[in-house]
């Protein structure tokens, strides 16, 4: 089994920069990640057509014959225009970066702070599968620990869990507050990040993306928001020049003050 590097937090004081720097809720990219930083990027979660094939944004713009630009919303490039007939398309996921696309930011992440060993990791209070499952119990193993499925009411194991780490930061009282969100805090080495989400019996962890994270220096901040199709990063240039390179993402440059509502897109109406 491997270790787990992800642990509960206590310090809640190391989210306060963000309250200070985050621009007033619904106002743009500097309401979702800190405003004061030389970059921002965009990070566009995939689609996926008919056959399950990942979809970036650009190939549906091109699909339903919009323009692909810095402030696209998916539903206004999926939304074919009168002259093209386009198939059917599954939207992103709101909120979640594929686990395989955050290990790939991960790694750039950690050439970009001098302290990739001392993070911290924000996850929405809101999700429905944290509480589900936040009732199952820890049984402890010659290898190591694990929540087991909770047992119902009707005698039958539920078939989603979530590790101890998840399962303690459940049931402490404490919250990360930000503006309509609280969080679950946790700290770990940046590759931790990919450590979130709930077990589901034969199927292994469901990777959740977290909401929010951060190096002790500060030298960036990422940003999966719950209702948005894309995550934001905030930090040095060179780091968005690095993103923008890597071949494995679909990244844009943005600035603090976009917007990024549903009516957002203006070119593609």
């Amino acid at each position: 089994m491997d270790q787990l590097r992800l642990l509960p937090s206590t310090r809640l004081d190391e989210a306060d920069w963000l309250a200070q720097q985050l621009a007033p809720f619904g106002s743009g990219v500097g309401a979702i990640v800190p405003e004061g930083f030389p970059a921002y990027v965009r990070i566009m979660h995939p689609a996926r057509g008919i056959g399950g094939e990942v979809l970036r944004w650009a190939d549906v713009a091109v699909k339903s014959g919009r323009e692909m630009h810095r402030l696209a919303q998916f539903h206004a490039i999926n939304r074919p225009a009168p002259s093209v007939s386009a198939g059917a398309v599954q939207p992103p996921e709101a909120g979640n970066l594929p686990a395989k696309l955050l290990k790939a930011l991960c790694t750039t992440l950690a050439e970009h702070t001098s302290t990739p060993q001392s993070c911290r990791f924000c996850l929405w209070d809101g999700y429905g599968w944290l509480h589900d499952s936040s009732t199952s119990t820890i049984e402890f193993t010659p290898v190591g620990t694990f929540a087991a499925p909770a047992s119902t009411s009707d005698g039958e194991t539920n078939s989603s869990s979530l590790s101890p780490v998840l399962r303690a930061g459940v049931l402490s009282a404490l919250r990360v507050n930000l503006p309509f969100r609280d969080y679950i805090l946790f700290e770990g080495p940046v590759e931790a990040a990919t450590e979130l989400g709930w077990n589901m019996l034969g199927r292994g962890l469901i990777a959740q993306s977290p909401n929010l994270f951060w190096p002790e220096d500060h030298a960036w901040c990422v940003a999966s928001e719950v209702d948005l199709f894309c995550t934001l990063v905030a930090g040095s240039n060179a780091l968005a020049e690095s993103l923008i390179a890597d071949p494995r993402l679909e990244v844009w440059r943005v600035f603090a003050d976009d917007p990024v509502s549903w009516d957002s897109d203006e070119k593609n109406v």
